[in-house]
């Protein structure tokens, strides 16, 4: 364990000074896919489809105190008291379905533009060290003493390698998140959205 560690803090200081604003960026990436998971666990709870329906019947026959009771206070909860605001006189309107799904859509895609820099920062970061080290290594050609110096010159190569080893790591283990992210948010509002275009439906029926 104690080897690994060592090797780990070589591999890291042989990155150059780029190895920190990539260590930055990944732990806050990391972190903020953690969140992003526990959120949509609760998202896909809060979703059930006997809840959803439960809901939905309570929309059709424009029962305000079931649906307060049935949608509880998670995402459900939300879109319906934005639908119920939004609503004139009981009676739903396209409006107030578009006005439910952008109150929910704020939360449903917090975080996911800086993850989405991530994925494109993280191997552009990884360039710049690329080339950094590159530049340092054609400095060393440039002295004679450091020349016939193989260590001196394999100092600048490995910036150049492992930095952008790193940056491609980055972004390939956020762009999975990232893309179950992103294809969760679309999945809420969508069911969402048919659970308000149902309302929408019925209220015009009735009418």
């Amino acid at each position: 364990m104690g080897e690994t560690i060592r090797q780990a803090g070589e591999l890291f200081s042989a990155a150059g000074w780029v190895a920190w604003p990539l260590a930055a960026l990944s732990m806050v990436s990391f972190a903020l896919c953690l969140e992003r998971l526990l959120y949509f666990s609760r998202v896909r709870r809060n979703l059930s489809a006997d809840r959803i329906r439960k809901v939905a019947d309570a929309l059709r026959s424009s029962n305000e105190s079931a649906l307060a009771r049935q949608a509880g206070a998670g995402l459900l909860g939300q879109f319906v008291s934005a639908i119920l605001d939004n609503s004139s006189r009981g009676r739903i309107a396209e409006s107030a379905v578009l006005a439910g799904a952008e109150t929910v859509r704020p939360g449903l895609e917090r975080y996911l533009p800086f993850l989405s820099t991530t994925i494109t920062a993280a191997p552009m970061l990884g360039i710049l060290g690329t080339v950094t080290g590159i530049i340092k290594s054609f400095g060393l050609l440039g002295n004679a003493e450091q020349v016939t110096d193989p260590a001196a010159m394999a100092v600048g190569i490995s910036e150049a390698l492992y930095t952008t080893a790193f940056g491609l790591v980055i972004a390939l283990i956020v762009l999975f998140p990232y893309n179950y992210f992103r294809r969760s948010a679309d999945r809420a509002l969508g069911v969402l959205e048919t659970i308000g275009a149902a309302a929408l439906e019925s209220d015009t029926s009735q009418s």
